[in-house]
């Protein structure tokens, strides 16, 4: 060959990469959709290696490192499977918060993002459980502190011979409905206007 058309050649295959450039190591949306689509649908560990290598190329890091994880997570041995299934159901169940969340950070970890995400939430059902359990003991102990009062009043009224003094209130209670009120304009009001 002559050394204009391998000049032309480089020039032409130097502009195609340098064009292809412009979105190195940006996550376009078709990729972004590649990329989840990879991570949500791919059981294959090899297919997951070869997008992986393919994110790499890209410039991609982040999104190679998941989907090498990805691939880690699926080609594990089925002994493995196993013993993670298990740490996981026995998770569902547990009430140890703590824990659960510990768990579920180490699943985020595997790119088990659906069984993190189930423990996130067993947890949260686990705190308001916990919430209302505290906002019922506290008007168990109100309603007790309140009889307790009562009763010790009721005693020192009985000791001294002088009647218990009402508590005072907002008025709320006592208070009566509007009276009705007559809403007729006289005639002689509406003829001088």
């Amino acid at each position: 060959m002559d050394p204009l058309t391998l000049l032309i050649g480089s020039v032409v295959i130097l502009t195609f990469k340098e064009m292809n450039r412009k979105d190195y190591a940006v996550l376009t949306p078709s990729r972004d959709e590649r990329y989840r689509n990879a991570m949500e649908s791919c059981h294959q560990p090899e297919m997951l290696l070869e997008e992986a290598k393919l994110f790499s190329e890209y410039g991609l890091k982040a999104q190679a490192a998941m989907l090498k994880r990805r691939a880690e997570w699926r080609a594990r041995p089925a002994e493995l499977k196993k013993t993670h299934e298990e740490i996981y159901q026995k998770a569902l169940t547990s009430e140890n918060i703590p824990a659960i969340l510990e768990i579920a950070f180490a699943f985020e970890g595997w790119t088990a993002t659906k069984k993190a995400s189930n423990l996130r939430e067993h947890v949260r059902e686990l705190q308001e459980k916990e919430l209302e359990q505290a906002a019922r003991e506290a008007q168990e102990a109100a309603e007790a502190a309140e009889a307790i009062e009562t009763a010790a009043t009721a005693r020192e009224a009985e000791e001294t011979g002088v009647k218990p003094k009402k508590k005072k209130s907002n008025g709320a209670a006592s208070t009566k409905p509007f009276d009705k009120v007559d809403t007729e304009i006289p005639e002689s009001v509406g003829e001088d206007t």
